[in-house]
Formats: structure tokens, sequence, C-alpha cells
């Protein structure tokens, strides 16, 4: 009989089948293996619940997001608007200061001295003219007068200067 079992099993190790392994677990093993499932278990469920609370918060930040560009699309609108409010206020500021001060230069009344080198007036610089509002008063254009007076840069007059006008 022994010699049969040790026939079947030389033969069953040939063909490939499993034997019982020759180490044999103890309950204590097993116990300790039980105890390790028992632990990866517990912590495979506080995974998966930071995993949730984790989910939950970015979902709430993306809400929080939705909400701050709505605020910001709408504080941008009102932004914008009072920008053009702004820009029209100043355009129409600006063109009665212009208007007014053409007017100025239109009415000043030019002194009429010949200058000697041909025909044409004196006018003396008020405050608030520039060469562009001279010469529109007068019909002639600013480098016509830049010319006759032999200047370089039309936006360094001052208010009393003399500038010969032609005619």
């Amino acid at each position: 009989m022994k010699k049969l079992l040790f026939t079947l099993m030389i033969a069953g190790l040939l063909t490939g089948c499993e034997t019982m392994p020759f180490e044999v677990q103890t309950r204590a093993d097993r116990a300790a293996m039980s105890q390790d499932q028992l632990i990866a278990q517990e912590s495979q469920r506080q995974m998966a619940g930071r995993l949730e609370s984790l989910e939950m918060q970015m979902n709430q930040m993306s809400r929080d997001l939705d909400a701050l560009r709505s605020q910001l699309e709408v504080r941008c609108a009102s932004i914008e608007r009072k920008s053009e409010a702004d820009k029209r206020e100043m355009v129409s500021r600006l063109s009665g200061e212009l208007d007014k001060l053409m007017k100025q230069a239109s009415s000043a009344k030019p002194a009429a001295a010949p200058a000697a080198t041909g025909k044409g007036i004196e006018h003396v610089v008020q405050s608030g003219q520039t060469l562009y509002i001279i010469a529109k008063a007068y019909g002639v254009s600013p480098k016509t007068i830049l010319d006759a007076n032999k200047l370089q840069d039309g936006s360094k007059l001052s208010v009393g200067q003399k500038l010969f006008i032609p005619q």
C-alpha cells in the first residue's frame, strides 16, 4: 500500500497535478491573514469615504467658480457701460470747451499792425489758444503761421506771444 501511494504521488507530480502543500497553515496564520484582510477592507472603506468627500468638495468648488464667473461678467459689463458713459461725457465736455475756445479766437480783435515782411495781421496769443484754433480763426493753415513766424513747434506757444498772420 505504501508503494502504491508513493507511485501515485510520483505519477501525480509527473502529470502536473497539484499536490497538497508541504507547509500547512496553522490557525494562528489563518487568524493573522484574516485580521490583515479586515484591516485592508477597513482601509478601503476609509479611502472610498475620503474620495467621496473630495468629489463633493470638488463639485461645490465648481459651483462656486461658476457663480464667481457670473458675478465677474456682471461687474465687467457694468464697468464697460460706465466707461462708455464716461467717454461720452468727456467728449461732450471737451467739445464744449473746444467750441468755447474757437469762439474766443474768432472774436479776438486782431491788432491791425502790418508786419514788415508782407501783408497780414499781428495776433497776440490768449490763454487757451492753440495754433490750430488761431489758424482756423484767420482762415489760414497752421503751417502758414509757423513758416511766417519761423517757428519749429506750434505746441510751444505762450500767452502774450505775438504772431504774424499772413493774409
